[in-house]
C-alpha cells in the first residue's frame, strides 16, 4: 500500500508510521484484500504495524489452505470425469483417478497411446499434436481401453502455456456411453429405414406394371362383357358386372394412391425457388369442374415463395383444396380460404386451408393422417383415404409439419408449417 511519504515499500523502515496509514490498512485487512501488508516505519506505532502484518499473514495463510481444502483439488478429485496432462513427448504427468486395474504409479510417466486402443492411435495422436502445436483445444471421441466402466468417452484436448510457451496439454474424459448407444441405435434405424424405403420403391416398381395389368384385363373384358352381353343379362348378373368393374376401379386408384405414396421420396425432385401463389393458380385451374359444379367460393390469399419440391406442393395443394371441397356439407355453398403467412425470425411459413364443411371430432386427429383411413363411409365421399398421409409425408419431407384443428359440422382447418430454406446436406 502507498500513502507515507518517499513511497517506502510495506515493510521497510522510514518515517514515523502514522494512524492513518493503520487505519487504511486495517480497512483493507477488513474485506479480505489478499496480500495486503502495512509499511513498518518508526516511532510508537510501529510495533504495532509490525504485528498487523504478522495477522494479515497468518489470515493468508489460513485463507490459502481453505482454498486448497475447498478449491481446485477438491473439484478435481472429486470429478466423476476422468483429468490428465501430458508433456510434450505425450508422457503422462498427472491423471486424478487411475484406470482399473492399475496404481497411479504405473499410469504416470507412460505414452498417452498405452492407453488407447491401437485402431484408435492415428486420430488421437493427429489431435494431441495439432494441440500442442497451435495451442487450439480440439476433442476426439475414443473406445474405452479398459474391459470394465464407460464404453465410450469424449476427450477434450486443451494446451498448457508456461508463458508463452506450450509445455503439455489437458486430456479431461466425458463418459459418453448412453449417447453412442443411442447414436449406434439410432444409426440402425435408419438403415432399416433405408432398406424399408428401397422395398417400398421396389413395390412401387412392381405395382405401376404387374399389379396394374390384371386389372386393365378385368376393366377390359367387363367392357367387352358388356357390350357383347349386356342386353341379355339379368338385372342380377347386370349388378354383378357393375360390382365388378368398381371393385376394380378402386382397386386401381388405391394402387395409384400407393404410388403416390412411395414416390414422395422414391422419385423427389431437388428443391428449388418455388412461388406458391402460381402453384395454388394452376390447382384451381385443374379443379375448376369441381368448383363450378358444386357452386364453391375460394379465396386465396398472396402466398410466399419457398425452396421445395414444385410437384409435390402441387399435389400438397390439391390434395388440401380438394378435400375441402369434397368433404361439404349438404345443401351449402363450400367457402374455402387459402392462406399464407411468414415467420421471418423462426424462417418458417405457415399455410392454412379453412372450410365450411362437415368437419370432424379432432379426437381423430391422428388417424385422418394415417394410411387408408377414413372416418366416413366409402359410397358417400370417394377417394382411397390416403389423400392426407401423402400430404403429411410431403410437409416431413420438406422439414415441415402438417395438422388440422375442426369440430362436427364446423368446418375444418388444415395447418401447413414449412422452412423457407433448406441448408445444403
Amino acid at each position: 500500500m502507498s500513502g507515507a511519504p518517499g513511497d517506502e515499500q510495506p515493510g521497510s523502515a522510514g518515517p514515523e508510521t502514522t494512524r492513518e496509514e493503520l487505519l487504511e490498512f486495517i480497512t483493507q485487512l477488513a474485506t479480505n484484500e489478499p496480500h495486503v501488508r502495512c509499511r513498518v516505519g518508526q516511532g510508537a506505532l510501529a510495533p504495532l504495524a509490525e504485528a498487523l502484518n504478522g495477522l494479515a499473514a497468518l489470515l493468508e495463510a489460513r485463507r490459502l489452505a481453505s482454498v486448497e481444502k475447498f478449491g481446485i483439488g477438491a473439484l478435481v478429485e472429486q470429478s466423476q470425469n476422468m483429468m490428465m496432462t501430458a508433456d510434450t513427448e505425450e508422457r503422462l504427468r498427472f491423471v486424478n483417478f487411475t484406470i482399473p486395474g492399475l496404481t497411479y504409479e504405473q499410469v504416470v510417466g507412460r505414452s498417452v497411446y498405452d492407453f488407447v486402443l491401437p485402431a484408435d492411435h492415428e486420430r488421437v495422436r493427429a489431435v494431441i499434436r495439432k494441440v500442442l502445436a497451435t495451442g487450439e483445444s480440439d476433442t476426439y471421441d475414443i473406445q474405452s481401453y479398459a474391459e470394465t466402466g464407460p464404453q465410450w468417452y469424449v476427450v477434450r484436448v486443451g494446451p498448457i502455456r508456461d508463458g508463452d510457451r506450450i509445455v503439455g496439454c489437458t486430456m479431461i474424459t466425458t463418459d459418453v456411453s448412453n449417447l453412442k448407444r443411442a447414436q449406434q441405435k439410432l444409426e440402425q434405424s435408419n438403415r432399416e429405414l433405408e432398406q424399408s424405403n428401397q422395398e417400398l420403391e421396389g413395390f412401387a416398381s412392381i405395382a405401376s406394371h404387374d399389379l396394374q395389368e390384371p386389372l386393365r384385363k378385368i376393366q377390359s373384358f367387363g367392357e367387352r362383357l358388356e357390350t357383347l352381353a349386356g342386353e341379355t343379362l339379368t338385372p342380377e348378373g347386370r349388378d354383378y358386372l357393375a360390382r365388378m368393374r368398381n371393385a376394380a376401379s378402386r382397386m386401381r386408384g388405391l394402387i395409384n394412391d400407393l404410388l403416390a405414396f412411395a414416390r414422395v421420396t422414391s422419385q423427389a425432385q431437388p428443391f428449388v425457388r418455388v412461388d406458391l401463389s402460381r402453384i395454388a393458380s394452376e390447382v384451381l385451374g385443374d379443379l375448376e369442374v369441381a368448383i363450378e359444379q358444386s357452386g364453391a367460393a375460394v379465396t386465396v390469399e398472396p402466398l410466399p415463395t419457398l425452396e421445395a419440391d414444385s410437384t409435390q406442393m402441387r399435389q400438397l395443394l390439391q390434395n388440401l383444396l380438394g378435400n375441402a371441397l369434397k368433404f361439404r356439407q349438404e345443401g351449402t355453398a363450400p367457402r374455402i380460404a387459402l392462406r399464407g403467412s411468414v415467420d421471418a425470425a423462426t424462417g418458417q411459413c405457415e399455410l392454412r386451408v379453412e372450410d365450411n364443411g362437415i368437419g370432424f371430432d379432432e379426437k381423430y386427429l391422428d388417424r385422418i393422417f394415417n394410411v387408408f383411413q377414413r372416418l366416413h363411409g366409402q359410397g358417400k365421399y370417394p377417394g382411397t383415404g390416403m389423400g392426407l398421409a401423402i400430404c403429411r409425408k410431403i410437409a416431413g419431407r420438406h422439414g415441415g409439419s402438417l395438422t388440422a384443428r375442426s369440430a362436427p359440422g364446423q368446418g375444418a382447418t388444415f395447418i401447413v408449417t414449412l422452412p423457407l430454406q433448406h441448408a445444403p446436406p
